[in-house]
């Protein structure tokens, strides 16, 4: 039986991620900041949420050949071999015995394991601020300890215990501002991926993201007709990962520019000098329409699409761009002061590229 028909036909362990989504805003960023590093070094890769464990990894979503089970977990306080291992009534298998039964369960397939978290851990002799590192690395009594919990709680034989599948993750993602942290990397990706030509918002793109992730999760295990099902509804793929860039960057050829905007300036008459105030307040413009949040310069070019008008824009440009702005001031008169009139000006040009363009005429 190959990997990817074991993922369906072995069952899956206890899981009560799907209806509580505890932490999934930040199991959700750190899966993406992995992503990203991925990308980067050009790896295929599927993330699948909420399957079997927090994150499931393979390396392909045609025919697997590995696999990474990751649990994902925040914290105030540090780690200890006790608060990992230890077990109670109420939850009679640990966080190392959970992560364990994959590696009983996929004993075939030669499963890693990872428990990801924001807080440090108090493991080793000398960790030495390592942020990573492998079970088999902490201190003796403690692999004892883990062994033992692993023999009572899993029912694995000293044979089949191997500590080094295991890896311990300190995420660099702050817990109280990780979404920041992630699009700090973004910005990173983006750069190292495009250069300076990139022109994707990334709080349009981060929220694509996490909106994505956030829908495979959703979808319920028992739903998962076979793996081709499995990769489709709760899995996230390089393949998905670039069509959401490529998506955005088809769009983003769809929206005015300054070389748009130029040509429109030049044919009303503005001098090179005009130009460079002209294409400054362009640009934050076009960074103000990009946010998320509604700002005056969104509502100004709300007005002035509705009051777009093809015969007297084709009759005279100059008198049309100044009658626009003179009707948005007398609709809504707090943005006379709110924008500027070089911004506002950028705006109206702004909405005659848009309207153009979606229309399909220029």
């Amino acid at each position: 039986m190959g990997l990817a028909e074991a993922l369906i036909s072995i069952p899956q362990s206890e899981r009560g991620g799907e209806i509580a989504q505890r932490g999934f805003d930040y199991q959700t960023c750190w899966a993406l900041s992995q992503m990203l590093e991925y990308e980067l070094d050009g790896k295929n890769y599927v993330f699948i949420f909420e399957y079997h464990d927090d994150v499931l990894i393979l390396d392909d979503e045609a025919i697997p050949q590995k696999l990474t089970f990751a649990q994902i977990k925040t914290r105030e306080s540090h780690w200890t071999a006790s608060s990992l291992s230890s077990s109670t009534k109420a939850k009679p298998v640990s966080i190392v015995g959970k992560l364990f039964i994959h590696q009983r369960n996929f004993s075939d397939y030669s499963p890693e394991l990872m428990f990801v978290t924001n807080a440090s851990f108090n493991l080793c002799e000398q960790n030495g601020g390592k942020s990573s590192f492998n079970a088999n690395e902490i201190k003796d009594e403690y692999q004892i300890s883990f062994k033992q919990a692993l023999r009572d709680q899993v029912k694995l034989d000293d044979a089949r215990i191997d500590l080094s599948v295991m890896n311990f993750v300190q995420s660099s993602l702050s817990l109280e501002d990780h979404i920041t942290h992630l699009k700090g990397k973004l910005c990173d990706f983006l750069s190292k991926k495009f250069g300076d030509s990139s022109s994707l918002s990334i709080n349009v793109l981060v929220s694509l993201l996490e909106r994505e992730c956030r829908e495979k999760s959703k979808v319920k295990s028992a739903d998962i007709i076979d793996f081709t099902d499995l990769i489709s509804r709760k899995g996230f793929s390089s393949l998905a990962f670039n069509g959401v860039l490529d998506s955005l960057n088809a769009s983003n050829s769809m929206r005015p520019d300054w070389e748009m905007a130029k040509a429109l300036f030049s044919d009303l008459g503005k001098t090179s000098i005009q130009l460079i105030p002209l294409k400054a307040a362009f640009l934050q413009v076009c960074i103000d329409l990009n946010r998320n949040t509604k700002n005056p310069s969104i509502v100004y070019l709300e007005y002035a699409v509705s009051l777009y008008d093809e015969v007297k824009l084709s009759s005279d440009l100059k008198l049309y761009v100044a009658e626009i702005m003179q009707k948005i001031d007398e609709l809504s008169p707090d943005y006379t002061l709110a924008l500027k009139l070089g911004k506002k000006e950028c705006i109206v040009v702004y909405s005659i590229i848009k309207t153009l363009l979606e229309g399909g005429e220029i």
